[in-house]
């Protein structure tokens, strides 16, 4: 029997390498990698491209590591209250540790992209005898779901959306040059380990065969919509980005690991939180999506032998992931698809650009439902099917406590009981 890696049977089934260890906002954090580290430029339309990877492993080890020598330290910082203040600068600049683990490693640590300098990539120590470490750069966490996003992003046909994109990721790191945070970290990372010269990297280049169809126009209008708010920070937008990449891609994982022709998995979203029968059919919805997961594995990999425990790192990316990004209520126990605030806030800047506003009705139905496969109001759950089991009225119910939720991110006008707008409405 023929034996297949997960990383080749998840490009073949999803177009980028799927992986439990990348969860969450790692695709995003990679993703961002590409686009501000690529020697060619920002999505660059080239087919073959080189990106310069930093390490910043000084900095990470500062907060982290007490072997890091003094010396080290000394050639860097001034004395040991400067060294204090950056330690814990930095700290808070980091991205939130998976399963809320205490004893971090700098090299499972990462931080978030506040500014251009603070991007980064994998790395690890590898030792030579006792005391002598090398930094190498590795895939242990940005295992490729990024770099499929990215080549996502740069193959796209719709060349003028193509060239807004490139404009709007030139503009969110454009005004911070001097900023006293980005002088900190380009100081901190420079003092790290890096590439000297641009290196290939060959799971992009094993990631470049897009499907360039409605899924994929799914993410690029919502990175699109993200980039053309003017009136948000752009710290939210990068947020707002790497979120979107994380949701996206369990959207991905349910269009993809189904057999052609048959029905994807709904996800059934418990907004309300109060009716235990739409509870226990959102875990339902859950265990459903899970298992299409599993089932969509075992089909495309039918007559190939692969490792079990691959199997398991290939399906526990997307629970990880839909906890990461607040799609469920947790990683572990009795689980239920819901929302998080910070997913309704970047829901609702990807399905409305700048300047405009769409019908509540119409994102709960058209957008939320008909491309994402969100299940919260009662015509998307007669549409589904679901209201041969369960009351119209519970669906009603949650809807309007999604309003509720959706005016609170401050993304829906209400001008009417019968009028409901979601957007940001006029920005300058």
């Amino acid at each position: 029997m023929t034996i297949i890696k997960a990383t080749d049977l998840s490009i073949e089934m999803f177009g980028g390498v799927i992986y439990a260890d990348s969860a969450g906002s790692f695709p995003g954090l990679e993703l961002f990698n590409f686009l501000l580290e690529c020697e060619e430029g920002i999505l660059p339309s080239a087919e073959d491209i080189t990106i310069t990877r930093y390490a910043h492993n000084f900095a990470r080890r500062l907060v982290h590591d007490e072997t890091l020598s003094q010396v080290d330290k000394d050639n860097v910082l001034a004395d040991k209250h400067s060294e204090n203040s950056i330690r814990k600068l930095l700290s808070c600049l980091e991205l939130q540790q998976k399963n809320g683990s205490k004893n971090a490693t700098w090299q499972g640590s990462h931080f978030f992209p506040y500014t251009k300098s603070l991007i980064h990539w994998d790395a690890n120590a590898r030792f030579r005898g006792q005391t002598t470490a090398k930094i190498t750069m590795e895939r242990q966490y940005y295992r490729g779901a990024g770099a499929y996003v990215f080549n996502v992003l740069r193959f796209d046909q719709n060349q003028d959306r193509l060239q807004t994109i490139r404009e709007g990721v030139s503009e969110l790191f454009g005004n911070e040059k001097d900023s006293p945070l980005e002088n900190l970290a380009k100081t901190l990372r420079n003092h790290g380990d890096y590439d000297k010269s641009p290196v290939t990297d060959e799971t992009e280049s094993k990631s470049r065969k897009v499907f360039n169809d409605e899924l994929e126009d799914l993410y690029r209008d919502g990175v699109f919509n993200i980039l053309s708010h003017k009136s948000i920070p752009a710290v939210s937008k990068i947020k707002a980005i790497v979120n979107w990449t994380g949701i996206w891609l369990i959207i991905v994982g349910n269009k993809r690991s189904k057999p052609v022709d048959s029905q994807p998995a709904y996800f059934i979203i418990d907004c309300a939180g109060t009716n235990q029968q739409l509870r226990r059919a959102s875990q339902k919805s859950l265990k459903d999506f899970i298992k299409q997961i599993a089932d969509g594995i075992a089909y495309y990999r039918a007559g190939r032998e692969m490792n079990s425990t691959q199997i398991q790192k290939l399906k526990g990316f997307f629970a990880s992931t839909a906890a990461s990004m607040k799609l469920i209520n947790a990683l572990t126990g009795k689980r239920h698809f819901t929302f998080g605030l910070n997913s309704i806030e970047t829901l609702t800047l990807v399905a409305v650009k700048s300047g405009d506003e769409i019908p509540f009705e119409d994102f709960v139905h058209n957008w939320l439902y008909k491309k994402c496969s969100f299940v919260i109001g009662r015509i998307s759950a007669n549409d589904a099917g679901f209201l041969n089991i369960l009351d119209a009225s519970i669906f009603e119910e949650n809807e309007r406590k999604l309003a509720d939720q959706v005016r609170a991110v401050g993304m829906l006008k209400v001008y009417s009981d019968a009028t409901k707008m979601v957007g940001l409405g006029s920005e300058k």
